[in-house]
């Protein structure tokens, strides 16, 4: 009786030392994971939840100071979407071709500090002797959240220190933005102001053109997405012979929107900024 007893405590111990050692097996498989590429790229960033953005655009946007925003956010490139990336704080680069739209830009973005109680302090950075960026954490970031994105590890953008941040693709501005979220019916101006934030989308739409206006129309490099939703404003806004034309097997895809504005467009295409 004894023995019989030894040699089922000895069986049990047995296997309770084999489920140690393949619990262990199984521990050290899982911690020595080889982690994916974009991991090691990212470290520690690796492991955080990605960014996300609602399009809730955080700003003051009461009176004359939604003018600015909107007239920013027009002269805005997004030739695959907005280009968002992790802890940036670019706010906007123009080509050599864009020298007096970069300035305006510049002298907008002390405006739009000063209405909305942020750092004036912008970095500019030029490259090449035309290639102008500016630089912002607080514009950057407020400008950003006027779109709705989440943050990807495919791919990856290198920082200047080296490292490597995760990038929104594509980021879209809200198109909620414009609307009032009322039942709406159209005038001959165009959609109700009860219905739209008529303001907002002239604004939107004037900087737009000062960076986009070609002769009678708005020619787009890619940014097909920013081509629709101009192409929308101008038919909330009431204009006539609206369409959007696009090339296709061409690189850049070029996006045309043409159109017959109405006095009030035209008046705020026309304004001195």
């Amino acid at each position: 009786m004894f023995g019989k007893s030894s040699m089922f405590h000895g069986a049990q111990r047995r296997a309770v030392r084999r489920g140690f050692i393949a619990l262990f097996v199984m521990s050290a498989t899982v911690g020595c994971r080889q982690p994916r590429e974009s991991e090691g790229l990212l470290g520690a960033r690796a492991h955080t939840p990605a960014p996300s953005g609602t399009g809730s655009c955080e700003f003051d946007l009461a009176g004359d100071k939604a003018d600015t925003v909107f007239f920013m956010l027009g002269l805005l490139e997004e030739y695959n979407g907005r280009g968002i990336v992790e802890d940036s704080d670019q706010v906007e680069r123009f080509y050599c071709n864009e020298t007096n739209t970069a300035r305006l830009f510049r002298r907008y973005l002390g405006k739009l500090a000063q209405e909305q109680g942020l750092n004036p302090a912008v970095r500019e950075e030029t490259v090449q002797q035309c290639l102008v960026s500016y630089y912002s954490k607080p514009i950057a970031d407020r400008l950003n959240s006027c779109y709705r994105y989440e943050m990807t590890d495919q791919p990856l953008a290198q920082a200047p220190d080296g490292t490597y941040r995760r990038t929104a693709n594509p980021s879209l501005l809200a198109s909620g933005l414009f609307t009032r979220g009322s039942v709406s019916f159209i005038t001959e101006k165009g959609l109700s102001d009860q219905a739209f934030f008529r303001r907002r989308a002239l604004a939107y739409l004037a900087g737009a053109w000062a960076r986009y206006g070609r002769g009678h129309d708005f020619v787009f490099a890619n940014a097909h997405d920013k081509a629709t939703l101009v192409e929308g404003l101008l038919s909330d806004l009431g204009c006539s012979r609206i369409s959007l034309e696009s090339t296709y097997g061409l690189a850049p895809q070029a996006n045309i929107v043409r159109f017959q504005p109405t006095d009030e467009v035209t008046e705020w295409l026309q304004k001195t900024w």
